[in-house]
């Protein structure tokens, strides 16, 4: 990969986050979203790394083939077709299906950046490829910006760098591998996933299920990612017979 080579200038690693308001009360900070602004700059230079390191990875096919998140070409329908189709055939030859959804708890913010670095590197990049993203991960500071008032500077010890041109296709590398330990359909949509297994008997999808979800417990666990417990959900789908 003919990547930038050298060190990312700290001016360019720094983040102002300003809180934008959802819904709901006012007083309470988890109704907020934090929004980083970055410097314009950063941005170019980010497009350009960007275009070069997915051109590599299209070219070789290494993305996921049903991820369809942050990828041109796909998108919530694409993920939704694949997703009807499994259903579909499935319920028509009288299988039972099983379907847990899984959500990442506040997955972009807990990228591990030793481990993302070692998955680079593990995709073929040339050290200075992999010494140049190690130089945009490192020595990241953010603010935060309410109403004109700034908080002081911190430093940034995980996440991909919100808002920024390769925020998205960084995470994709990340959970890229999270398909290699499960045994049954695997759908991605960035941080969302659905694993789907079929069965002629409820008992037996209960048992494909709880197989998958502990093997991806352990892979949770080794990229130091946890589930939204609260937003994980499983469901079971028959054939109406009526």
């Amino acid at each position: 990969m003919s990547i930038i080579q050298g060190c990312v200038p700290d001016e360019l690693k720094s983040a102002r986050v300003i809180p934008l308001f959802k819904k709901s009360d006012k007083t309470d900070v988890g109704n907020y979203r934090p929004v980083s602004i970055l410097n314009v700059i950063s941005k170019i230079l980010e497009r350009v790394i960007y275009d070069q390191l997915d051109d590599y990875l299209s070219s070789r096919d290494i993305l996921y083939k049903y991820q369809s998140g942050f990828r041109s070409k796909f998108s919530t329908d694409t993920c939704l077709l694949h997703l009807t189709d499994f259903i579909r055939f499935n319920l028509d030859n009288g299988n039972y299906v099983g379907m847990v959804l899984l959500d990442l708890q506040k997955a972009f913010d807990t990228v591990d950046y030793t481990i993302l670095l070692m998955k680079l590197a593990a995709l073929g990049l040339n050290d200075s490829a992999v010494q140049w993203f190690r130089s945009y991960l490192s020595d990241r500071q953010q603010l935060v910006d309410v109403a004109g008032i700034f908080s002081s500077q911190t430093n940034i010890v995980c996440g991909v760098p919100q808002g920024s041109i390769l925020d998205p296709i960084l995470f994709l590398i990340y959970v890229n591998d999270m398909h290699a330990v499960v045994k049954h359909k695997l759908l991605l949509y960035a941080d969302d996933s659905a694993i789907l297994v079929h069965g002629k008997h409820i008992h037996e999808v209960e048992s494909l299920l709880s197989f998958e979800l502990e093997t991806v417990s352990d892979w949770l666990i080794c990229n130091k990612l946890s589930l939204h417990l609260g937003k994980t959900e499983s469901v079971y789908l028959v054939q109406n017979i009526n």
